[in-house]
């Protein structure tokens, strides 16, 4: 605890001379100076000409072309002949300065309306077909360029006869020439927004750090103090949450996060609150500092807790199972409290990938299920924490909760390629996990573990679908606390067994769906299948394959029912399942 608090300590202090830095330039935005770099070309845009200063080794020359002699020709712009622009870059007779060539472009409004860019010469080389290098200036010829809201291009946006639009986040400069520009609500541009014979139309909560000009406006600038704090204020939101299960009862708990758009200071996620029946105060702080922006993000942060934990996330969400315990008593998850820290790094690339690398160090701590918790319409008990272990095995696994301490490193992938979140019809889904807590990390335990999960969709055609998922686990070490043993049976797993009724140290499970959409509705009747097997050490031949088959309906993606019957014993009877939400599994 004592090495996590030293850890928790020194990335504390980093946030802070982050966030220092970070506020300073979020309160005083100044571009770097340029008087180093070399300047390769000089676009003076204004109503009546484009002035193009071309410099050189040996002297500088300059192309001064009336606004009625620039044309459009092809997907090139031809200036009265002397000088052409295109996507290859600009070219003046048979000197071509390509945007290889071209290391940044700044921009300035200057005095009588005119806009000056100064195009800087590249120290690196990049692909000679890229038109978003790897500096990320971005160039458009006679197209509107759209710049997403989770879009960040570190560079500048410069648009020939062509219109912008900015919902996300750009990190210098705005240009349009012969075009306008429209920036939208939250949206974050740190330099100058400028239209070149056009208009600039600014949403009243945009972030704007440079100044706003176009013909139709005078020079403004958005950077006032009453504008930063409203920004400020606008940043923080007030949150609460709470749950229902059979250990804590009713918790309540509120708090407030933190989060700027423009990412320039760390977010922070502070909650705490109380459970009724286990009569515990609970709390979780989060912080989270963005160091790299763009296509492959960068985070760091860490978490101080401590709160009420389970394992069994993937087989129900908290929110639905707070419902099943309100109304019928029902709670299908495992319980054990969790107090201590947790410091990770974590990347996006590609889109669809995640990673993560943690270090976690908790104590762990058993609390006991309450049997008579209130419910709406239960006339039964509660169940007990871990009831589907046997009774020896479970006291013998009490030590694992008596504020043992868990030190591990966690390693955590995430691929998510469907092609909608709440309804997906075809896509990828899958997650790997990996936690090592070694003995000599000064933690009471010893183990590996490591956990694959992965889900197919797929359309067959209009109405017919297929879901398919797959898992696998294996843990091994002297020292394994029961809450990292793995369970098959019941809900989310094996359906139409008893609920984890099975456990073991090493499984595999499969499940598929068969879905037919009823047309012109949200039903969706369904056949399901699960097919899995686990070994209390490791698998063999031995160890026999569970299976069972089931058929039901979806009503949408918020009501789920079906009959599952396992196929092992034939004088078992079918069991009932109703899920307010379509499961993972």
């Amino acid at each position: 605890m004592k090495k996590l608090m030293t850890i928790a300590m020194i990335l504390g202090l980093t946030f802070l001379t982050i966030a220092s830095a970070g506020a300073e330039e979020y309160k005083r935005y100044e571009r770097e100076s340029t008087s180093k770099a070399k300047i390769i070309l000089e676009l003076i845009v204004s109503q009546q000409d484009w002035e193009f200063v071309l410099h050189d080794n040996v002297q500088s020359r300059s192309y001064i072309i009336p606004t009625d002699e620039i044309e459009q020709v092809g997907d090139r712009i031809n200036c009265g002949g002397e000088v052409e622009i295109s996507g290859e870059g600009f070219r003046f007779g048979d000197h071509l300065i390509s945007f290889d060539q071209i290391g940044r472009a700044r921009v300035r409004a200057g005095s009588s309306g005119t806009t000056v860019i100064k195009f800087e010469h590249s120290k690196k080389k990049s692909s000679p077909s890229s038109f978003q290098r790897k500096k990320k200036d971005k160039f458009s010829f006679f197209n509107d360029v759209v710049i997403d809201e989770d879009q960040f291009i570190l560079g500048s946006v410069i648009s020939f006869f062509g219109d912008i639009d900015v919902f996300g986040e750009v990190n210098d400069d705005v240009v349009a020439i012969s075009g306008d520009i429209f920036v939208a609500e939250d949206a974050v541009v740190r330099g100058d927004v400028i239209a070149v014979s056009g208009k600039v139309k600014v949403d009243k909560d945009a972030s704007i750090y440079g100044e706003i000009s176009s013909p139709d406006r005078e020079t403004s600038s958005r950077r006032s103090r009453a504008r930063k704090w409203k920004k400020f204020e606008n940043a923080i939101t007030l949150d609460g949450t709470f749950s229902y299960n059979r250990v804590d009862g009713l918790f309540l708990m509120s708090g407030f996060e933190y989060e700027h758009r423009d990412s320039l200071l760390p977010s922070f996620h502070a909650l705490g609150g109380y459970a009724f029946a286990s009569k515990r105060w609970r709390y979780r702080i989060d912080l989270t500092q963005t160091l790299v922006r763009g296509q492959m993000p960068l985070q760091i942060g860490g978490s101080y807790y401590r709160i009420l934990k389970t394992a069994d996330e993937k087989l129900i969400e908290s929110g639905e199972n707070t419902v099943f315990a309100l109304m019928v008593n029902e709670d299908w998850r495992d319980y054990y409290e969790a107090e201590g820290g947790y410091l990770f790094v974590r990347t996006k690339f590609l889109g669809v990938n995640k990673f993560e690398v943690g270090y976690r160090s908790e104590k762990q701590n058993w609390l006991d299920s309450h049997a008579k918790l209130w419910s709406v319409f239960g006339n039964k008990d509660f169940r007990e924490n871990f009831s589907s272990v046997p009774y020896d095995i479970k006291q013998a696994h009490l030590d694992d909760f008596d504020g043992a301490q868990v030190t591990s490193l966690i390693l955590e992938y995430k691929l998510d390629s469907r092609d909608d979140e709440e309804d997906p019809s075809k896509g990828w889904y899958g997650t790997a996990h990996y936690e090592s807590s070694p003995e000599k990390w000064k933690g009471d335990f010893d183990f590996k573990q490591v956990e694959l999960h992965l889900l197919r969709y797929q359309s067959i055609g209009r109405y017919l679908s297929l879901r398919m998922a797959g898992a696998y686990g294996y843990t091994e070490g002297s020292h394994i606390p029961l809450n990292r043993q793995f369970f098959l049976g019941g809900l989310g797993t094996m359906h139409g067994y008893r609920h984890k009724e099975f456990m073991g140290k090493e499984y595999v499970f499969g499940s598929a769906e068969y879905c037919l959409r009823v047309p012109h509705s949200d039903i969706s009747p369904f056949i399901k299948f699960d097919a899995g097997r686990i070994a209390t050490e490791r698998l063999s031949s031995v160890d026999s394959w569970k299976s069972s088959i089931g058929f039901g309906v979806n009503f949408g993606n918020d009501l789920k029912i079906f009959l599952s019957q396992r196929l092992d014993k034939g004088d078992e009877d079918p069991v009932f399942y109703a899920r307010l939400s379509v499961a993972t599994f």
